[in-house]
């Protein structure tokens, strides 16, 4: 394999692994939102405790995976005592 091809590889491995981290956060968004307004269409406190503790899970993870990213290209930056 040569250089150049190398190099292509290597960008397409990054541009995924931004992506997927993208997406991780975006499909979270959009299922906690869409759980919430379940929660609401007939609110009870079983729906809303559900919602909440899907929301919990689900965005550990992706801030999580977030955070690996580097600094510049994290959505949610790491805290400033890091630094």
């Amino acid at each position: 394999m040569n250089d150049q091809a190398k190099v292509v590889l290597l960008y397409i491995s990054v541009g995924m692994r931004v992506l997927s981290a993208r997406v991780v956060l975006l499909l979270a968004m959009l299922l906690t939102f869409a759980l919430f307004a379940w929660a609401m269409a007939v609110p009870g406190w079983e729906r809303i405790s559900a919602a909440t503790v899907f929301a919990v899970l689900v965005f550990l993870p992706a801030t999580r995976i977030d955070a690996g990213q580097s600094k510049d290209r994290a959505v949610i930056s790491p805290s400033k005592d890091e630094s």
